[in-house]
C-alpha cells in the first residue's frame, strides 16, 4: 500500500514537473531489513541505524547508476532520528553529497508548500508505514555504540534486498500492471459499467466528465481508502486524463479479485 502511494507521488510530480526527463523508479524490499533491526539491535538505537541502512542502499545506487548526489527530506528536529548529533551518525556511511532542502524549514511551512504543488492530498491519504517504532529513541546517538549494534546485523541481508530490486521507468511504472494482470483498455465505456473519475479535483473542474453512464468522483490518491464502498462484482472504469493514473490503479484494484475493473480512454 505503501509503495502504491510512493508511486502516485512520482507520477504526479514527474507529469506535472519533469515529463520529459527520463526518470527511474527503484523499489527496494525492506521487510527483512526491518525484521533483522528488530531482532538483533537495541531498541534506543534502531531508527538511526535504519537510516543508516537506507543511506547504505541510496550510496550503493547511485554508484550504478552514477548519480552525484543523494536528496532527503528530513528537516532537523522535526523526529528524533533528525537531530543534527543523529544526522552526522547517518552520514557517515556514504561519501556521496546529502542534500536537504528542508533541513532548516519550519514543519508549517512544508505543509504549505506540500499544497501549493498539489502533494498535500497525498500526505494526507498516504498508507502510515512506521516499520521501526522505538520506544525512547536516542536523540544524541553515538558512533561507537551505532557501530557496535551494527555488528550484530547480517549484512547479508542488506546484499539481499538490493539484489531484489525493482527498477521501472516511470512512464511504464502503468504498463507493467497492465500487462502483469491483463488490464482491458476501452475507448467507449460499457453500458452496465460505472466511470470513476479519479483526476484531481482541480482536473475535474477544468473539464467535467458527461456521460450516459453513472460517474462516480474519487480523487486516485483516495481511490485505495474507499475502494470498500465499491460493490463486489460491479464493473468499473478507471479514468483519467492522461490514462496514466487510470492505468496503474486499474492494475492494483484487479489484485483484489473482488472487483471487474477496465480503463476508459476516448
Amino acid at each position: 500500500d505503501h509503495e502504491i502511494g510512493v508511486q502516485e507521488v512520482a507520477l504526479y510530480l514527474w507529469h506535472k514537473y519533469g515529463c520529459n526527463q527520463r526518470v527511474l523508479f527503484i523499489s527496494v524490499p525492506f521487510e527483512e531489513v526491518v525484521a533483522e533491526l528488530l531482532d538483533k539491535v537495541e531498541d534506543r538505537q534502531m531508527g538511526v541505524i535504519l537510516k543508516r541502512m537506507m543511506l547504505r542502499v541510496g550510496d550503493r545506487l547511485a554508484r550504478e547508476l552514477e548519480v552525484d548526489a543523494l536528496v532527503t527530506g528530513e528537516c532537523v528536529a522535526q523526529v528524533s532520528s533528525q537531530t543534527l548529533r543523529n544526522l552526522s551518525v547517518i552520514d557517515r556511511v556514504t561519501d556521496h553529497l546529502v542534500l536537504r532542502p528542508l533541513i532548516a524549514t519550519d514543519k508549517e511551512d512544508i505543509v504549505r508548500m506540500a499544497k501549493n504543488i498539489g502533494t498535500g492530498e497525498f500526505a494526507a491519504n498516504m498508507p502510515e508505514y512506521c516499520g521501526v517504532i522505538s520506544v525512547n529513541p536516542t536523540t544524541r546517538a553515538r558512533l561507537d555504540r551505532v557501530e557496535a549494534q551494527e555488528k550484530y546485523f547480517d549484512m547479508a541481508i542488506l546484499d539481499r534486498a538490493l539484489a531484489n530490486k525493482t527498477q521501472t521507468r516511470i512512464d511504464q511504472l502503468a504498463q507493467e500492471g497492465l500487462e502483469r494482470l491483463d488490464v482491458e483498455v476501452l475507448s467507449v465505456p460499457l453500458a452496465n459499467s460505472t466511470i470513476i473519475d479519479i483526476r484531481h479535483p482541480n482536473e475535474e473542474d477544468l473539464a467535467p466528465l458527461k456521460l450516459h453512464i453513472p460517474v462516480i468522483k474519487i480523487p486516485f490518491y483516495e481511490l485505495h481508502r474507499r475502494a470498500s464502498e465499491l460493490v463486489p462484482g460491479g464493473t468499473y472504469m478507471l479514468y483519467c486524463g492522461k490514462g496514466v493514473m487510470s492505468r496503474l490503479h486499474a492494475s492494483h484494484l484487479l489484485e483484489s479479485g473482488e472487483l471487474d475493473v477496465k480503463v476508459y480512454a476516448p
